[in-house]
This record gives structure tokens, C-alpha cells and sequence, in this order.
């Protein structure tokens, strides 16, 4: 990726020559924002600051996450180098368009050879192996020690170099070719001989310097482990201990910090992979006063020189993992799978690539962001597929508790999708609900999607709540949980007066993102009972807000975000339900730190 204002970066083509030997200029990092800021600051500067009115993209899921990892890995082959004559042949380059779409750098392309060989090991296919070996090419021209800059810059060859320790492993575990363990001794005594200081610069430095030492602290451990080498493992403790001690001076507002391509879910994945590895007894009990503390999600606002939210978003979903790996917390994992579930819908022209921000235009992905959500949300998410897998992703053009009058048509239609690694032809779609029961078929080749009309106009024949379910029927599916979708609809036996349309119930949630307090606003034709509750995203219950005998009119029900005994709650997804006589809404909001 790009490097922070004043550093050389490495132009493709022409511009390779002059800018390898143009000396390093180096500017003032911007000031931040005021910080600390109370609740009530905060609340007041989402509203009337740089980041008013931004939430996060709209949800685009349930996702196939292999269908996913197999997208974005070949966008990223669209964006290599190869054109064997050019300086910069094997090099990934940054942008699909923009400013940065003539970056060609060695972090970029190492991220890619990590994700390409992930590709490999996980499917057995060679499909990208000349991309990968002509990475390597470009990154033993260009090495992960030796980047541009000047003194001062160890952060950025720092960076890379811990880039290329996790490249060299993934390699080799695909492939089983160490050719270049060299390049990994190389990357791990760079990052042993020059560690970052932490005590020097001003807060923007050294959130930057925390982030990176972070991210070198868990890949030297993970390397260090890999070939039984204990000086870099305590080598790695001891920065990653670094680390951690600086978090302590403010846990409450450390681990909320963004700047560069990178936020505080760097510097906890990189302690949870040095420090509470080595001592996880310690890792389970910080990560229980503090994992909560960690920000999931965090809307565009403006930096001087880069505001990469996309980026920073990831760093968290990686940290939230990490805290799951030591704790084994569910909310941990939900909070890093929302905030990799929402990086995903920002590819909405489905191509494979994802934006550095959420508020750039959809040809502008970058490559290396796209490797970012690949080995720090998607692949965990995905895990280890099975050979045959198939199942239906969910229903189309119908919502949860969705009402229909007696003789509506309800249209179904389902996403199938291949989950395993083997195309299936011939797979049995069967549905069944309000007492009918029809079946189709469809051919699922590997990592593909097949939207189904079941029937595009059903009517149900009984009335109250109805349960529809539509599965895959495959011989030989290894993983039967995920064969399903379910969706609950009511048809009303009333008609309506007059034959005045039914009204539509649908809240608006005041604020989601939240810190201190949102709102669900809506209004009743009639007084009626109205029950408002708050649920985690296990389904226990946290609080009921309003209960029955509301008022006609417009009514604004406000949670504070404290569970029925008045304590605060963690910062992460909640599930709200309104439900007014017979209509229920449903959703979900998110509390920020």
C-alpha cells in the first residue's frame, strides 16, 4: 500500500528510474482531532463533524465466503504485472484506478502471493502459480528490508518484512517448496534488529509505530514457532510486550485509534499472537477487562493524508479474532464477522474488489485491501471447506415476519450456492411450507452462486405465522448445518376496511452506529400494545425498553445502551425487535465504544 506523507513510493513503468534514487523528504504527521472525547462530545461530533450523516454500506448478505475468496483472489491476478519486460514485472499494483493506480510496491505484492498460496493449498489447484512465481521475482528485486526511505523509516521496511515472513510460510505450507526461507531469515533479523520506539514522536507517530510493531511482533512469534527458532520468539514477546504496555496507558481509547492502513486490531491481533501465546493464561485475563474496549467498526471520517477506514476496519476484524483465538468469546468472533460481513457488501459491482474507503466509488478497489479482507476476515470466516457441500444462502424479495393478506401471492425465490470444493450437477432444491411441498433442481459448480424461482407466485392457503424452509438435498453433503434457509411470514385473516392498504411498520433507528445512545421512531394508526426489546446476538434477552398501551401517533423509544439492570453494555451487535399488535420489525444495531 501507499506509504504516509513524505516517503518515496515506487511508480510503475517510467517513473521506476527517477524515483529509485530521489532522496526521501519527510513531512509533519497531521495532528488528530481532540481526544479524548466524553460520550457526549462524541455524540455531538458525529453529528456535526467530518464524519455526520456516514454509516456503514448496506448489507449485502449472507455471503459464500469460499464464493467470495475465490472472487477475490482472481481480481487480484487482473492487477499484477506481467508484462516480462517492464522493471516492475510480478509487482502487484495498488489501485484499479485513482492516484494510486500506478503504485506498484513489495507489501502489495507480497500480501498477494500469501493470498494466491492460500488458494493453493486450499484447493490443490495450480491456477495461480505463475502469478505467484513471478511475485517472487519481484520482490527478490525489490525486498521487504530494503524499500525506499530514508533513516527514520524502519516502520515502513518493518512492515513489509513481517509481510514476508507470513508469505514465505503460506508458501511453503502450499506448495512445500522452501526456496525462500532465505528471504524469511532475512525478514525476521530485520525486524529483531530494528525495533520500533514506541517512547519517541508525537500521538500520530506513535499509534503508526504501535500499529506496525504490533503486526511484526505476531508474525516474528508465528515465524519463530514455525522453525523452532526461540530467539525470535522472545524476541517477538518482547515487542509485542512493548506493545501492550502501551495500550495500558488508556485501554479505553487505544484500542479505538486509526490512522495509515492500520487501527488497534493490529496492535491487539499482534499482542494475542506474541504475548498471550506465550502466556495465554495472562492473554484470557486482560482480554477480559479489555477485548470489549476494542472498537468493531469505525464510519469514514477525514485524516490529512489518508482516511483508509476500509483498512482500518479490517485491523479490527483481525484483532476480534485474535481475542476469540485466546478466549474462545462468542461475541469477539460475531463483532470481527459483522465487521467483515459489511467490508464485503462495499463490492457492489461484484467483481471481487474492495474499496479503501467506504465512501469511494466502486472502481476504485484496491488490490491491497482486497488481500487484507482475504487473509484477515474472509479466510477465517470460510475455514477449511468440505470436498461436497451445497446449500441454500437465503430467500430473495422476502423479509422476516414480511405480512400478506389471504389470495397475496408470495414470490419465492433462493440463492443456492456450492460451499465445498467439488461442482455438483443435478442438486435437489426442495421447499416446503404451508402444507405444500415442490422441489427444482440445479447444477453448483465449484464457488458458485444459482438464484432459483421456485414459484413465482405462491399462494398459501392457511392463515397466521408460516414457516418456510427451503434445503438442498445432496448425497454426500459433509456439512448439513448450512443446507437450509428459514423464514417465518404471517398472513393476516383480517381484511382491511374499505380496501385501504394495510400500513407498513417500519421503524427508523435514530442512530446505528451508536455510542451512548440511539432510537427507534415509528408511528401507530391506533393505540396499541407495544412491546420494544433488545437482544444480544446469541438471542439472550438484554432489555425490554416499552411495554403495552401506547398512544396513536409518533412515538421515539430511546435506548441507552444498558441491559435491564442499568449496566452498560459491551461495545458490539445487538438485535432489536418492535413488535406493534401483530407487525414486528426487526434489526440490528451496533454499539461503538
Amino acid at each position: 500500500m501507499n506509504r504516509p506523507p513524505g516517503t518515496v513510493q515506487r511508480l510503475a513503468a517510467t517513473a521506476l528510474l527517477l524515483l529509485a534514487f530521489a532522496p526521501a523528504a519527510f513531512a509533519t504527521i497531521p495532528a488528530a482531532p481532540p481526544e479524548p472525547m466524553s460520550p457526549e462530545a462524541y455524540e455531538l461530533w458525529l453529528d456535526g463533524g467530518p464524519r455526520g450523516g456516514r454509516l456503514p454500506p448496506e448489507y449485502l448478505g449472507p455471503f459464500n465466503y469460499l464464493r467470495e475468496f475465490v472472487q477475490m483472489t482472481d481480481f487480484l491476478a487482473t492487477w499484477q504485472e506481467l508484462d516480462p519486460g517492464s522493471d516492475d514485472y510480478g509487482g502487484m499494483i495498488e489501485a484499479e484506478s485513482g492516484d494510486l493506480g500506478g503504485v506498484i510496491q513489495t507489501d502489495n505484492t507480497l500480501e498477494a502471493i500469501w493470498c494466491w498460496s492460500r488458494y493453493r493449498e486450499l484447493t490443490g489447484l495450480d491456477t495461480y502459480d505463475e502469478n505467484i512465481a513471478a511475485a517472487w521475482i519481484y520482490c527478490e528485486r525489490y525486498p521487504a528490508w530494503d524499500e525506499e526511505g530514508g533513516a527514520g523509516d524502519d516502520y515502513y521496511r518493518d512492515h513489509n518484512c513481517a509481510w514476508g515472513l507470513t508469505a514465505a510460510l503460506q508458501y511453503e505450507a502450499a506448495t512445500g517448496d522452501d526456496s525462500f526461507a532465505r528471504y524469511a531469515i532475512s525478514c525476521a533479523q530485520y525486524i529483531v534488529d530494528h525495533p520500533l520506539d514506541l517512547s519517541d514522536g508525537d500521538v500520530w507517530s506513535q499509534r503508526l509505530d504501535a500499529f506496525v510493531k504490533g503486526w511484526c511482533a505476531g508474525n516474528l512469534y508465528l515465524y519463530g514457532e514455525a522453525v523452532g527458532n526461540t530467539g525470535h520468539m522472545a524476541a517477538a514477546v518482547a515487542q509485542g510486550q512493548d506493545v501492550l504496555d502501551w495500550l495500558n496507558n488508556n485501554p479505553r481509547f487505544y484500542l479505538g485509534y486509526e490512522y495509515w492502513a492500520m487501527s488497534s486490531g493490529t496492535c491487539m491481533w499482534g499482542v494475542c499472537n506474541s504475548v498471550f501465546r506465550d502466556d495465554s493464561t495472562a492473554g484470557q485475563l486482560w482480554l477480559g477487562e479489555n477485548a470489549d474496549q476494542m472498537d468493531v467498526w469505525q464510519d469514514w471520517y477525514d485524516v490529512p493524508g489518508y482516511d483508509w477506514n476500509s483498512a482500518w476496519n479490517v485491523a479490527y476484524a483481525n484483532g476480534h479474532f485474535a481475542a476469540w483465538d485466546v478466549t474462545g468469546d462468542q461475541n469477539s468472533w460475531d463483532n470481527a464477522r459483522y465487521a467483515t460481513d459489511l467490508l464485503l457488501s462495499l463490492d457492489v459491482d461484484d467483481d471481487g474488489g474492495i474499496t479503501a474507503e467506504t465512501v469511494d466509488l466502486p472502481d476504485e478497489d484496491m488490490s491491497w485491501v482486497t488481500c487484507y479482507l482475504i487473509k484477515f476476515g474472509v479466510d477465517r470466516l470460510m475455514g477449511e471447506p468440505q470436498a461436497h457441500d451445497t446449500g441454500v444462502l437465503t430467500f430473495l424479495d422476502l423479509e422476516e415476519g414480511q405480512i400478506f393478506q389471504p389470495g397475496d401471492p408470495v414470490p419465492l425465490r433462493v440463492i443456492a450456492t456450492n460451499y465445498g470444493l467439488t461442482g455438483e450437477s443435478g442438486v435437489t432444491v426442495q421447499f416446503d411450507g404451508g402444507g405444500d411441498t415442490f422441489a427444482a433442481t440445479a447444477d453448483l459448480g465449484f464457488a458458485r452462486l444459482d438464484t432459483l424461482v421456485l414459484d413465482p407466485a405462491w399462494i398459501p392457503t392457511a392463515s397466521g405465522d408460516i414457516t418456510l424452509t427451503v434445503a438442498t438435498m445432496l448425497a454426500g453433503d459433509q456439512d448439513p448445518d448450512n443446507d437450509m434457509a428459514t423464514i417465518t411470514i404471517h398472513v393476516d385473516g383480517t381484511t382491511a376496511v374499505n380496501d385501504e392498504p394495510v400500513s407498513v411498520f417500519s421503524p427508523v433507528v435514530t442512530r446505528n452506529p451508536f455510542h451512548a445512545a440511539t432510537g427507534f421512531r415509528f408511528a401507530l394508526d391506533d393505540a396499541q400494545d407495544v412491546d420494544v426489546r433488545i437482544f444480544d446476538v446469541r438471542g439472550r434477552d438484554i432489555v425490554r425498553l416499552v411495554g403495552p398501551g401506547l398512544s396513536a401517533g409518533e412515538h421515539t423509544v430511546r435506548w441507552n445502551g444498558r441491559d435491564d439492570a442499568g449496566r452498560q453494555v459491551p461495545a458490539g451487535i445487538y438485535v432489536y425487535r418492535v413488535q406493534a399488535g401483530r407487525q414486528v420489525a426487526r434489526g440490528k444495531v451496533l454499539r461503538l465504544r
